[in-house]
């Protein structure tokens, strides 16, 4: 069994791949920083992240605050040591990261309320960048439009973000819209291990309504696959909902990836020839409505980050794209 959270969270794998621009999101390339106690010396590696663009002036970024545990820092104002990738794709010339809010991820592993980043950059944008205006409802939309920049197991790295269109899940006090009556009748043991993760999992938000999240079940209530899901790379990624406009406005970001995977003779869906890493079960966002992330936000804007709130009509269920 095993909750991700360590890195960056868990490409939206097998989604569709989206210009950049079109949904706003950007690739982060962070560098860490390790100390090995054992041999007494640091470990430096990089890492992948997803970020969305809520703001133009100036530059600013929304993603995921764990994408920043061990993140190496540089100069007077210790800000941490990351560049957005590839950022001519997207227009933007001339970057320097200025600003930095987030929580340390010591906090951030206690409390998921706390998994969100502001990133504040003096940058030349060229193009007609569309920022994510973040939405305050809690209203459940019928669809969901998940990106990221991650990508599963033999898949091509992109250029691009891959996104998913997904339902969110309706109750999340009810396991068996995880993981349905179907595989507890067929292993019972394994399923109530799984139960017990998902609980301490919901014991981490210390709030209610935090969590959007998704499972990786099909119409018939079965474990897929080949269903798009976050994975790692998409940590920060946006969760998008459209207005009455059809314009995207961003909803969540993608905070952790959880598993239930104690291979099981019981349950069809374990193949040996399925690595690990595609068998997510259920992936969470961060709603960034909730009024502990609100609050954060709102320090963020007042501090510089340009960072703007809607809660224009969603688009009706019939127009939303198939």
């Amino acid at each position: 069994m095993g909750l991700t959270i360590g890195h960056s969270s868990q490409a939206i794998i097998h989604g569709l791949t989206f210009p950049g621009m079109a949904i706003s999101t950007v690739k982060l390339s962070v560098q860490h920083a390790h100390f090995l106690h054992s041999a007494e010396k640091w470990e430096y590696y990089d890492s992948i992240c997803s970020a969305a663009i809520v703001g133009l002036k100036p530059l600013t970024l929304i993603t995921a605050a764990h994408c920043l545990k061990e993140v190496r820092l540089t100069g007077a104002m210790s800000l941490p040591m990351l560049s957005i990738a590839q950022p001519e794709l997207l227009g933007i010339e001339d970057i320097s990261l200025t600003q930095a809010f987030y929580r340390p991820f010591e906090v951030v592993a206690e409390d998921l309320t706390q998994d969100v980043a502001v990133l504040v950059f003096e940058a030349k944008v060229t193009s007609l960048i569309q920022p994510l205006r973040i939405r305050l409802d809690d209203a459940l939309p019928d669809l969901l439009m998940i990106c990221g920049y991650g990508r599963g197991y033999g898949e091509a790295d992109t250029r691009h973000p891959r996104c998913g269109e997904r339902k969110p899940v309706r109750d999340l006090s009810d396991f068996y819209q995880v993981l349905p009556k179907a595989y507890r009748e067929m292993d019972e043991m394994l399923h109530l291990q799984a139960q017990t993760q998902f609980a301490y999992t919901q014991e981490l938000v210390h709030a209610e309504k935090a969590l959007l999240a998704v499972n990786r079940l099909n119409e018939m209530d079965q474990y897929d696959h080949t269903i798009a899901m976050p994975t790692l790379g998409d940590s920060g990624g946006p969760w998008l909902v459209l207005n009455a406009l059809g314009q995207y406005e961003l909803l969540a970001i993608t905070s952790l990836v959880e598993r239930f995977y104690n291979p099981s003779a019981h349950w069809p869906f374990f193949q040996k020839q399925v690595p690990l890493s595609e068998y997510p079960y259920i992936a969470y966002g961060l709603r960034l409505s909730h009024p502990e992330v609100l609050g954060f936000l709102q320090y963020a804007q007042h501090s510089g980050a340009d960072i703007q709130f809607t809660s224009a009509p969603l688009l009706p269920r019939t127009r939303q794209p198939q």
